[in-house]
């Protein structure tokens, strides 16, 4: 009898304390994976008195609906006329998207997020040099599909160690505005 209650004890002692789980940071906050999405990114920066039109996209994994960590890249589409210049340069750059999203199943929501990492700043004679770039962006985002979002967004690429020839720093950092098509598929907080 005392050999029946004693394992009946530690049975339930062991399963007590299987069912306490270690509080992490991710698990509080409700961090689990929560989606993936792609997007296509059209964007047009205003340099000096002209407009540029840079294309990309990016791709990244979805935390708790609202947070999204992943990679992006843009590229300037044509080559820019520096004013008081003859030189023309092309700017490209990639790195880590952050992303926050608060409120993201109503229709219409904020959307926030930052591209960091580091570009290529080419001159039409061939010459290059690599930069570091910071572009964050805020704007609004319409839940189009499931599947679909469309955003509207505007923001400031910070482009810093350029020098090239008579371009610095202040020639290629500029605002912009830009459209967000992102496509994928969001499954919640709890999706195994």
């Amino acid at each position: 009898m005392k050999r029946g209650a004693l394992l009946i004890l530690c049975f339930l002692a062991v399963h007590l304390l299987s069912a306490q789980r270690d509080e992490t940071l991710f698990n509080r906050a409700h961090m689990d994976f929560s989606g993936f999405w792609y997007s296509r990114t059209i964007n047009f920066s205003f340099l000096d008195s002209d407009s540029e039109y840079f294309s990309g996209g990016n791709i990244g994994f979805e935390f708790g609906k609202s947070f999204v960590v992943g990679w992006g890249w843009q590229h300037m589409k044509d080559y820019a006329q520096l004013p008081n210049d003859r030189s023309r340069f092309n700017l490209s750059n990639s790195g880590l998207l952050l992303a926050y999203i608060p409120a993201p199943n109503r229709v219409i929501h904020p959307y926030f997020s930052a591209l960091i990492g580091g570009g290529r700043l080419r001159l039409d004679n061939g010459a290059s040099d690599r930069v570091f770039s910071l572009q964050p962006t805020a704007g609004l985002e319409l839940n189009a599909f499931r599947w679909m979002r469309l955003g509207l967004e505007g923001g400031y690429r910070l482009v810093t160690d350029a020098n090239l020839g008579t371009i610095n720093n202040a020639n290629v950092s500029s605002p912009f505005v830009q459209l967000q098509l992102r496509f994928g598929y969001s499954w919640g907080n709890h999706w195994w």
